[in-house]
């Protein structure tokens, strides 16, 4: 009996002791602190950031953010013309290219800026002038061929504020002389804008007129209110002192100091920022600028002053005038004779029909320079209308302007209808 009671004693106390061991463990103490958890394993140092490649790669992807652009562009500007001769009978009809252009500009590294451009101007335009005063009229077709119109790059040395010029480029004269072909009020420069440097003082007849090959520094400053050009340019390159000014005949040539030229301008309104001043905004600028402008070299002198506005009027339109007043005189150096010219236009576009009638004038009047060249007085005066559809992309012009020239026996007539097409 006793040893029945020992086993069931037994077997109830491994039960209790089996029971106990399956309980969760009593709670710590309150003051106890926990366990720190196991440190991380620290992360490998970053390799460094790869050396920048030198000198830097071009990609020319067109986004203003790699400051690599590469624009082509085109200006084509075909022609109606019918034009007499102030010492001719009769007038002559002509249907050519004015301007066929191809054009490639953009920026590299931010800080440069290229524009190149070829033309052939006048193409197939037949001649209506006799060569000699006895002969006929010549017909012959300006034929094809091909020019270096424009071929300059611009270092950007301190953003808006100093720019550096180097190339063949149009020297910094009156406001109308820089103005680019593409974006003209009227179908075309004044008469007179090139009349000091055509054929004369750059040297070549087959110059693309008014270009000239050197450097020039320009900017804007006062918050763009005045902007100052100032170049040196190779001119006529001739022989400082020839054989028929008394220096001798071996002398070397190319020996005269360069052409030096410099303009001012005051921007009342808006700057006009770009390299290439236009004859219009259309609305997108409000343009009121005074200017003055100077060229010289050795006996050969050229100033002269300018206005030019642009100015939106609310929604009726776009009131646009230009007035540039020139003198100018050879002296002994080229033959040019002393003379000024007045060049003017105005017009209105008005808004919703994008029809500007443009009225314009021209007077050259003058006497003869130092080394001789006498000159005739000269009067352009008309008018016309230029349609706008899509502003300077395309557009299209048609002038009517009377001629006449002192010395010659009658007036003469001229009728232009020009389209024009450009992108860049």
């Amino acid at each position: 009996m006793m040893s029945r009671i020992s086993l069931i004693v037994c077997a109830l106390a491994l039960t209790a002791g089996t029971a106990r061991s399956e309980e969760a463990p009593p709670p710590p103490p309150p003051d106890a602190v926990p366990a720190a958890p196991p440190m991380a394993e620290p992360a490998p140092p970053m390799a460094p950031p790869p050396a920048p490649a030198w000198p830097p790669s071009v990609s020319f992807k067109n986004e203003p953010s790699s400051g690599n652009t590469l624009k082509v562009g085109l200006l084509l500007q075909p022609q109606f013309q019918a034009l007499g001769a102030t010492n001719l009978d009769g007038t002559s009809y002509n249907l050519y290219i004015r301007r066929t252009r191809l054009i490639v500009a953009g920026t590299l590294f931010s800080n440069f800026e290229y524009f190149f451009d070829t033309d052939y101007p006048n193409l197939f335009l037949a001649t209506n002038e006799a060569p000699t005063a006895t002969a006929n009229a010549t017909t012959s077709k300006a034929t094809p061929g091909m020019n270096v119109q424009d071929a300059f790059a611009t270092w950007k040395a301190w953003g808006d504020m100093i720019k550096v010029d180097v190339g063949y480029m149009l020297p910094p004269m009156a406001h109308n002389a820089v103005q680019s072909a593409a974006s003209l009020y009227s179908w075309d420069y004044f008469a007179f804008s090139f009349l000091s440097t055509a054929n004369t003082l750059l040297g070549s007849t087959a110059s693309p007129v008014g270009r000239d090959a050197g450097v020039q520094l320009r900017g804007l400053l006062l918050d763009g209110h005045l902007e100052y050009r100032l170049g040196l340019f190779q001119g006529l390159r001739a022989t400082e002192e020839p054989a028929a000014m008394g220096g001798m005949a071996n002398t070397v040539g190319a020996n005269n100091f360069f052409r030096a030229t410099g303009r001012l301008q005051v921007n009342l309104l808006d700057p006009e920022t770009g390299f290439f001043y236009a004859g219009t905004y259309l609305g997108k600028k409000k343009i009121l600028s005074i200017g003055i402008t100077g060229d010289t070299q050795s006996s050969y002198h050229y100033y002269g002053g300018d206005v030019f506005a642009d100015l939106p009027v609310g929604p009726a339109g776009i009131f646009t005038a230009q007035v540039n007043v020139v003198h100018m005189t050879g002296g002994t150096f080229i033959a040019l004779a002393k003379q000024t010219a007045l060049m003017s236009e105005i017009g209105f576009n008005f808004a919703g029909v994008n029809l500007s009638p443009i009225f314009r004038f021209e007077h050259l009047w003058g006497g003869t320079s130092s080394g001789g060249t006498t000159s005739n007085d000269q009067t352009h005066v008309g008018g016309g209308l230029a349609f706008w559809p899509y502003g300077h992309n395309s557009n299209i012009k048609a002038f009517y302007l009377r001629n006449s020239e002192t010395g010659q026996p009658h007036g003469d007539n001229q009728f232009n209808v020009q389209w024009q097409l450009f992108f860049l």
